[in-house]
């Protein structure tokens, strides 16, 4: 059971205690995959200052895979946070704020022997923060299951936006943050009707919902007294994916009732043990 998180990595730069911690949609899937029992690798441009070196001496420690991923001269991805109440609340006008760094400017443009490497994953796992979607392109009809995290940013759901993504899914994870029960159905019917075969709404404390496109399936969330809620999505999300390839899914596999209880549960499980950790999964660095 081989995934790949292929996007961006990050450090989130939490103003209230001066330290930055690794994280980032796709290597935060990474991380979270290989926690849950999965051979786990990552692929996103890197840059070389101190910040960079931090991602890579975690991705070191937890035996994540990097080989394929470019580094460039440059800044890693700054993101600068505060956490009120276990909550994480982005501060996107902060002066430690870079633009996604060198990850953003310069996406990975994959050759013939990363896609040779990457034909050996049973899942790729995409986000929407890396400027990959243009690349993904070449990797619809590769072999893998593809996947891709749209967040809760208003332009991930624009029309067009939906339309050049979700052709290309096997399954698409949304957050339904501000959206109502009316607003989810209609995200849902567009993201299918573009070409999404799946999708995975969460919505914090009110659960989540599975779409085939014949039925609905409803999860709970699992309540906690959360020290920092950072990565709390990616890793429901994580876990969820990896659960339903425990359950046998794969190319030319139907996802059942039961694969998606078990993994909803999976999913609710683990992101409440992993809001009781600093960052997205510790190894903070101070600035």
């Amino acid at each position: 059971m081989k995934v790949l998180g292929f996007g961006d990595c990050v450090v989130d730069c939490y103003l209230h205690t001066s330290t930055a911690y690794p994280g980032g949609n796709a290597l935060n899937f990474a991380v979270f995959a290989k926690e849950n029992g999965a051979d786990a690798a990552f692929l996103g441009t890197m840059g070389d200052d101190v910040y960079a070196k931090q991602i890579v001496l975690a991705m070191d420690d937890r035996g994540i895979d990097y080989s394929h991923s470019p580094v460039l001269h440059g800044e890693a991805a700054r993101c600068p946070v505060n956490i009120i109440d276990g909550d994480r609340v982005f501060a996107g006008n902060d002066p430690m704020h870079n633009n996604g760094g060198v990850c953003v400017e310069n996406p990975p443009v994959l050759s013939s022997a990363d896609l040779d490497y990457m034909k050996g994953f049973d899942l790729i796992h995409c986000g929407c923060y890396a400027q990959i979607e243009d690349e993904m392109d070449k990797l619809r009809d590769l072999g893998p299951l593809l996947t891709y995290d749209f967040s809760s940013d208003d332009y991930t759901k624009e029309d067009k936006w939906l339309e050049k993504v979700c052709k290309k899914l096997d399954l698409g994870l949304f957050s339904g943050d501000g959206l109502d029960a009316a607003g989810i159905e209609a995200l849902v019917k567009k993201a299918m009707g573009y070409g999404c075969k799946y999708v995975l709404v969460t919505m914090g404390a009110d659960g989540q919902r599975f779409f085939d496109g014949e039925h609905v399936y409803s999860g709970k969330a699992k309540f906690i007294k959360a020290i920092d809620t950072m990565g709390a999505g990616d890793s429901f999300c994580t876990a969820f994916l990896v659960s339903l390839l425990k359950c046998g899914w794969r190319k030319g596999v139907s996802i059942t009732e039961e694969m998606v209880d078990t993994s909803l549960k999976a999913g609710a499980e683990y992101s409440a043990k992993n809001c009781l950790v600093n960052g997205s999964f510790g190894y903070g660095l101070k600035f």
